[in-house]
């Protein structure tokens, strides 16, 4: 039994290496493009970018559902094919129904989110809802059937088109378009061959789709829809939150600079914690509620590995924030290397808990998720209405923001314990 667990925890620590090496690859290609970007797209070219992915981000949350969450812990393959079935139907009326909103009333909205500066570019947010719905989509599948090879190479492939497409469009002039069709392109990125399992396997798969039983699944796994799409649309709009809520009350210059030094700080959490996330998740959901014991176990040793792992970026940004900023992406990114200082603390708590707060999925208490997440997105809108009516700088502001949010994932992680601790309370009972 014991040779049985280490084998099964190397096997886990070499998957997270696999995608590690893909997120890396995109992430230095990043890196090492975002000099180049930022000198063809001034701060307030990139403000646009940043407000439509928050937007894109916000309405592609809940695209499907999140029934495709529900994909990995099916029983069988006939029920999980059965689930991307409804994931597919669900993406295609929810994006018909949001190009036929933004036809008819897309200016109004808009203007009520104080983004005026998208309405010229809303029907490119239609395009990136469906693309990056997809993406989610065949994505679950191949956490399911643990093709861990396929995600690496998608990570990759995704980064180069994305890098392409934004210095090539803005070299020939397309300006914020260009950022923003080169983001749609890297979202689109990689999905043929993440598609690619299900393709070879297409006429079994398509002969097990029934109407009856994705019926039954929907009903099955209603807490998805019910709690779970709610809890992620809430927890995004309060990532988001801030881009939106910057560029209303100040310009998009303040929502560039925001941007750029919130992607930055998040590096770890896109090159180790997702790549962690995907492992663990697709690790515990084969473990299923049956196992809560093990579940903690595993979750507290993560913690504590990506709690020291995660020191080394935060002090690196404490410090040298403001000139590593200057002098990578040149001087007028100054001030994003401010906000990058007092961003990183939240960047490091998000670090930890980002796939730990998967398992309340696995256990099925999204619900709990739902009030965490109603609770949080509450407070940071307040942060922002209290500092905006005693007329805080934008720093000041956001050091009271970086305070709640750093707090709202320490509150998450140590509630995620207390819950697991009664699940192995309530499953020893049953076995007495």
């Amino acid at each position: 039994m014991k040779k049985l667990a280490e084998l099964l925890e190397n096997k886990f620590i070499k998957n997270i290496m696999l995608i590690i090496s893909g997120t890396a690859f995109a992430q230095v290609l990043s890196i090492l493009t975002s000099p180049i970007i930022t000198r063809i797209y001034p701060p307030n070219e990139y403000g646009v970018l940043s407000v439509y992915i928050s937007v894109l981000t916000i309405l592609s949350i809940s695209s499907s559902l999140d029934y495709q969450k529900a994909i990995p812990i099916a029983k069988d393959d006939s029920s999980a094919v059965n689930l991307l079935t409804i994931s597919l139907a669900v993406l295609l009326i929810f994006t018909l129904s949001l190009l036929v909103v933004l036809f008819l009333w897309g200016e109004y909205l808009i203007s009520l989110l104080n983004s005026e500066v998208l309405i010229k570019y809303m029907y490119f947010i239609p395009l990136g809802v469906l693309f990056l719905g997809l993406h989610n989509i065949v994505l679950q599948w191949s956490l399911r059937i643990k093709e861990f090879k396929i995600i690496t190479i998608t990570h990759i492939i995704r980064s180069i088109t994305s890098a392409i497409g934004k210095i090539s469009l803005g070299l020939i002039g397309f300006g914020p378009s260009g950022l923003i069709l080169g983001h749609i392109v890297g979202q689109s990125g990689g999905i043929t061959r993440l598609s690619s399992p299900l393709i070879k396997k297409r006429k079994v798969f398509i002969h097990a789709i029934k109407i009856r039983e994705m019926k039954k699944l929907a009903v099955r796994y209603v807490k998805f829809p019910l709690y779970s799409a709610p809890s992620n649309y809430i927890y995004t709009a309060g990532v988001q939150a801030p881009i939106i809520i910057l560029t209303a009350f100040f310009d998009t210059a303040i929502a560039g600079f925001y941007g750029l030094a919130n992607s930055i700080v998040n590096l770890p959490i896109s090159l180790l914690a997702k790549s962690v996330s995907q492992v663990f998740y697709s690790e515990v959901a084969s473990i299923g509620k049956s196992n809560p014991k093990k579940i903690k176990k595993l979750s507290l040793s993560l913690s504590i590995k990506l709690a020291l792992i995660g020191l080394v970026p935060l002090l690196a940004f404490v410090i040298f924030g403001p000139w590593l900023f200057s002098i990578v992406y040149g001087d007028n990114w100054y001030t994003a290397g401010e906000y990058a200082r007092i961003l990183s603390f939240v960047a490091y708590a998000h670090f930890i808990i980002l796939p730990i707060g998967r398992i309340l999925e696995v256990i099925e208490k999204q619900n709990i998720g739902l009030i965490i997440n109603i609770t949080r997105l509450i407070m940071i809108v307040a942060v922002f209405v209290v500092a905006y009516s005693l007329n805080l700088k934008p720093f000041y502001t956001l050091t009271i923001f970086a305070i709640i949010s750093t707090l709202s994932y320490v509150s998450l992680f140590a509630i995620i314990q207390i819950i697991l601790k009664r699940e192995i309370k309530v499953r020893d009972k049953h076995i007495e």
